[in-house]
């Protein structure tokens, strides 16, 4: 595992944190009923209060979806104010993935999945059966699915809404689709990365033999990162045998922020090598650039002094000041004034 991901920023918050969600514009933190917009330098941009505990958050370009409770609420990322009145059904919803080109599919407590517009309202209900997770689009009418016997379903969202087992295999675990890959983990325990398609894989490797149950998984800029049983996360394939604590929730941006939290509130903001790099160049760009300011200023302020000091014919006092400011030329012409009032004295 490497060492060089480093914690950006962190905050403790009161209450248990019951879902986050990352993207570039920051992290979105909800505990309790009490949802929070942080940025990427960690100062809270905006908080909204919904009247139920939120248990699952969805980001989707300027949108967040929220379940909480026995509904779906959608807000704008930039305010935290609502899109429209949300939508309920009985007993309340199981997850939500939102769909290439628009819109969401929300996945209820029974055998039904709910079609919503990217403003969300209602399209159609439909019954695939018994769905365990959503794990992502192979395309905007195609939703791979984890069914509760473990299989990979293909979900087809048009036409008679066929569906298909992808292959015979059971998995114990599956993680979200990623730039078209996931990880699956075996009933005995291993870990495999594999490409889906609608009729099976594209490829399928194994990347350990056993590994600790994973509760989450993202993939970065540099590789799987597991979420384990023990709160660690974990670099799969492993790079060393270092461990990062981290805690029980898990999201990224896909590239090179990590966001985790603590069943205790303790949010943390995760930052790649690169990203560390970037930020630790910036910063000495502003520190140089704020030097030059204040050099700026305080010779601004010197070669006032001097000229201040020349009108009230205090001329040792002007030729130091020019002296240290480096103003060679006036620094002669003083002396020369200097010499002449010696000789005419």
């Amino acid at each position: 595992m490497q060492q060089d991901w480093r914690v950006g920023w962190s905050h403790q918050l009161e209450g248990k944190v019951c879902a986050i969600a990352a993207d570039a514009a920051g992290m979105i933190v909800a505990a309790g009923g009490i949802i929070r917009m942080l940025d990427v330098e960690g100062e809270f941009v905006w908080r909204r209060e919904i009247a139920f505990d939120v248990y699952h958050l969805e980001i989707d370009l300027h949108t967040v979806a929220v379940l909480a409770g026995p509904g779906f609420h959608l807000l704008d990322i930039a305010t935290g104010e609502p899109l429209g009145e949300g939508r309920s059904v009985s007993g309340g919803f199981r997850s939500v993935i939102a769909r290439p080109g628009g819109g969401w599919v929300l996945q209820d407590r029974g055998d039904h999945m709910h079609l919503f517009d990217r403003n969300g309202r209602g399209i159609r209900r439909l019954r695939p059966g018994r769905i365990r997770y959503l794990v992502g689009w192979l395309d905007r009418e195609h939703l791979l699915a984890h069914d509760v016997d473990g299989y990979l379903r293909c979900l087809r969202l048009s036409g008679d809404d066929g569906q298909r087992v992808i292959e015979g295999r059971r998995w114990a675990w599956v993680s979200r689709l990623s730039g078209g890959r996931l990880l699956v983990q075996s009933p005995e325990g291993s870990l495999y990365e594999g490409t889906p398609n609608p009729f099976g894989w594209d490829s399928l490797e194994q990347l350990r033999e056993l590994a600790a149950d994973p509760l989450a998984a993202d993939r970065c800029g540099d590789g799987w990162w597991v979420l384990t049983l023990s709160e660690t996360l974990e670099q799969v394939p492993p790079t060393s045998g270092a461990e990062m604590p981290a805690g029980h929730l898990l999201s990224s941006n896909g590239a090179d922020v990590m966001c985790t939290a603590t069943r205790d509130g303790l949010v943390r903001w995760w930052e790649s090598p690169q990203l560390a790099s970037r930020r630790s160049e910036i910063l000495k760009r502003l520190v140089v650039s704020e030097r030059r300011r204040i050099d700026w200023e305080q010779r601004q302020v010197m070669f006032e002094a001097a000229l201040a000091a020349e009108d009230e014919g205090m001329l040792t006092n002007a030729i130091e000041l020019y002296q240290a400011l480096g103003r060679t030329e006036d620094v002669r012409r003083l002396l020369g004034q200097q010499e002449q009032a010696s000789a005419g004295g």
